[in-house]
């Protein structure tokens, strides 16, 4: 049969061929692997990869992809695989071995992998939080000097504002601990899943060995808090950002003015904004204000919701923003 562009990009990605055999006589097995929630990467966003892991840890590249077909691809599981990993390469990252950024892994158990990211994006052991708690609307920045409530919806912050009626029972978000080469990101989109989306980051971060989000994030206050000193002033001893003015000068995205209004709502009533927590590369680290763009985790999200100063929101786990996988030999 002669090949078709699905069958050359198959071949592309699996590194199509005879099966081959180990220096053992072992020969190698075809198998299907399939995965979801790993959306498709641009060009200039680095590729996936696909890896064979042998008893010995040497890894064994099986295939290179910018996206996943729903339909599953074919590839060689090699003779002696004993797990399988999915990475995140980097687009400068042009060596034979995996990066540090595993997305998802598992152990082969007889015909068969199941792909998850516990103990890939996450710590061993440590799953992803289906209940981490509560998003706030709350401008802490200019509350000493206006009062309480002053500019509310032009801020987002991470703490449960209403802590007993939540089983963690404090002010504290809990989220799953991650490996080295992983870092939370917080986002206000407005018009998410639109053309023109706009995303506001409101700053990185990573949970205590509890756990518990009970730290600053790297952009302090926020860019356009109206705090000069936004990286080092005193701040609440969470995440967030407050978008209420721009004594700096930094570039604001076209169609958006301060103070942002959180609430705002479109021409037919729905409100415009969505609260987001991803999952980054911890390489994205340092990234210069107003140049932040969000990677394909997007685990969290929520409609930011009409309710006034003190009325909870809740993060909400979103199944397919979790990806997963498995591999199966006929």
């Amino acid at each position: 049969m002669a090949k078709s562009a699905r069958a050359i990009w198959l071949c592309l990605l699996a590194g199509c061929g005879s099966d081959a055999t180990s220096a053992g006589g072992d020969t190698d097995r075809r198998a299907l692997l399939s995965i979801v929630g790993l959306p498709a990467l641009a060009a200039t966003d680095g590729r996936y990869e696909v890896w064979s892991v042998g008893a010995d840890g040497g890894a064994t590249r099986m295939g290179v992809a910018a996206a996943f077909p729903a339909t599953g691809v074919e590839l060689s599981l090699p003779a002696g695989a004993s797990r399988v990993l999915v990475t995140w390469e980097p687009p400068n990252d042009q060596d034979a071995a995996p990066s540090r950024f595993t997305l998802l892994h598992g152990a082969r158990r007889g015909a068969s992998v199941d792909l998850t990211v516990t103990g890939a994006l996450t710590l061993d052991g440590v799953e992803v939080q289906r209940a981490p708690g509560q998003f706030t609307m709350f401008s802490p920045s200019d509350n000493a000097e206006r009062g309480y409530p002053s500019f509310e919806e032009s801020g987002v912050w991470l703490f449960n504002m209403t802590p007993r009626t939540l089983p963690q029972n404090d002010m504290w978000v809990r989220l799953a601990q991650l490996q080295p080469g992983w870092v939370y990101e917080g986002w206000m989109v407005r018009d998410i899943d639109q053309v023109g989306a706009i995303w506001l980051s409101y700053g990185k971060f990573t949970p205590d060995a509890t756990g518990a989000v009970n730290r600053r994030d790297d952009t302090g206050w926020g860019a356009f808090s109206g705090v000069r000193d936004f990286l080092t002033a005193g701040e609440e001893e969470f995440p967030g950002d407050d978008w209420i003015s721009n004594p700096l000068g930094y570039p604001l995205p076209a169609g958006l003015s301060l103070p942002l209004n959180l609430r705002e709502k479109d021409a037919r009533g729905v409100g415009r904004w969505t609260h987001v927590i991803t999952i980054e590369p911890a390489s994205d680290r340092g990234e210069a204000i107003t140049t932040e763009r969000p990677f394909v985790l997007r685990p969290y999200r929520d409609a930011f919701g009409d309710g006034g100063p003190g009325i909870p929101r809740t993060i909400t786990l979103r199944a397919d923003g979790v990806p997963s996988g498995r591999l199966v030999l006929p």
